[in-house]
Formats: structure tokens, sequence, C-alpha cells
């Protein structure tokens, strides 16, 4: 780690961008359980309020994490304050994070990854953040298998991958066609029954559109002989909600309804 007389004769724009840097590092070591060096974090505070950049941006944050540092408090309170104190900090220059920034926790906690025979076939989806955010929900939610159509963003499109956060390293999946989906079949489409009411099958899959036009015709026409469509009640005026989202919401219901 740098020393902090280092860090001070640094040039200003090259000091400011390492101080969300190393109050990250100190996340890592307050959640890793590690010893925390508060004398060290405790002089990286002065700098931070010495800088007039900062004036009235991250003094709030600054005298909060000092406050905890001089009264020994919880690690979990010290690492709520380095993580609030690191985004004031990347906000004051303009360095504000994407979704796929952000750290999560890599396990749940079980042993095993729970899946059933439920698959889902990605119908034109053109967005790969979409994409991934779907192999993420899927990954949680029992899918064995993704099938994607011709015309949908690769899962190996970087945002996508970045937006999965791993998973669509974790689920296996391939191109394929309407020929190639595990039946029956319906879709995640407006005027379908509603989703409370839905009779899930223990295996199938479901048909997600794409983000502008939906489900396409000879998919919908598919479901329609299949099992159908299935809907999610909404109350906004816009009466939509993201692709993502409502696949989310479709899937944790079929999943339950699996178990």
């Amino acid at each position: 780690m740098i020393t902090l007389r280092k860090l001070a004769s640094l040039k200003d724009d090259t000091r400011r961008r390492k101080f969300p840097l190393l109050v990250q590092g100190f996340e890592e070591e307050l959640k890793g359980g590690r010893s925390l060096n508060r004398i060290y974090l405790s002089g990286l505070i002065d700098l931070i309020m010495d800088d007039d950049f900062y004036r009235g941006k991250v003094y709030e944050g600054c005298e909060a994490l000092k406050i905890l540092l001089d009264k020994e408090r919880a690690r979990e309170d010290l690492l709520w304050a380095c993580n609030s104190l690191r985004y004031r900090l990347q906000a004051a220059v303009g360095a504000e994070p994407g979704d796929w920034d952000f750290k999560h926790d890599e396990t749940s906690g079980k042993s095993e990854r729970i899946s059933g025979e439920l698959y889902l076939f990605l119908d034109g989806l053109r967005s790969p953040f979409n994409v991934g955010s779907i192999f993420r929900s899927a990954e949680s939610f029992g899918i064995r298998k993704v099938f994607l159509s011709e015309e949908t963003c690769s899962p190996e499109h970087r945002r996508a991958m970045r937006s999965s956060m791993g998973c669509t390293e974790l689920l296996p999946w391939c191109y394929g066609t309407l020929e190639d989906l595990v039946p029956p079949l319906f879709a995640l489409e407006l005027g379908g029954a509603d989703l409370e009411s839905f009779e899930f099958p223990k295996t199938g899959t479901l048909i997600i559109g794409s983000e502008e036009l939906g489900v396409s015709p000879s998919s919908l026409k598919a479901a329609d002989g299949s099992l159908g469509r299935v809907s999610i009640e909404t109350g906004g005026i816009k009466g939509s909600i993201n692709v993502s989202v409502a696949t989310g919401i479709a899937l944790q219901k079929w999943f339950r309804s699996s178990l």
C-alpha cells in the first residue's frame, strides 16, 4: 500500500483517483475479517478532508467515518461508512460505477445449484445488458438451459458477461430454433393468463420476446398452440416493465411452483 507521504506528494488528479481505490481496499479488509489499519485509514481521511476540491462534497462522509474509527465501532458500521465514502469520492470526480461494477457475494451458501427441467428461449433480444441480466435470474431460479434465437445478442458479449456477474459461464446455452425447444411451450407476453393464476408446467420452455417488438409471430403461434401466454399485471401508466425484470418475476414464480 502506498505510504501517506507518497500519496500526498502525487499530482492532484492522480491522488484523487487513488482515494476511492484505497477506501475500497479497506472495504475488502472489513469484508474478509482481516485486521484494519485504523491509523492509516484515519490519515487517509485527513488527506481527503485537506483537499479543497472535495470541500462540501464528501466532508459529511469523512466525518462520519472518523467518528466510527474513534469509537471502535463494529466492523459492519465501518464497512457501510467506507462504502458510502467511496461512492461519494467517485461521484465527486464523475466516475460513478455501472451496475456490473458493484461487488456481490459470490455464493448463496448452497452446496449445489437447484435446477429442474425448466428451459428458457430468448427470442430476438438485442440488448447485451438484458441478456446478461436474464442469465443471472435464470441461474438463480432453476433454469437448466437457455436457448437463443439467431437474432439474440451473444451471451459472450462483454457487456452481457459483465451484467450476468459470471452466470453466462455457469449456465448452459446454445443457439437454436423452435424445433429445438423442450415442450410444452408458453410465452411471456401481453394478453395472456395472469401470472398468479397461470398453471406452470413441471417441465417446458418459457419464451421471452425482444425489448421492442415482444415475442415473434412464429414463437407466439407455437406458444398459443401449446400452453399459451402468461402476463404480469401492472399498475403504472406505461403498462410495461423492462424485459429482464419481467423475466425475473416470471422465473421466480415458475421456480417456486416446480419445487
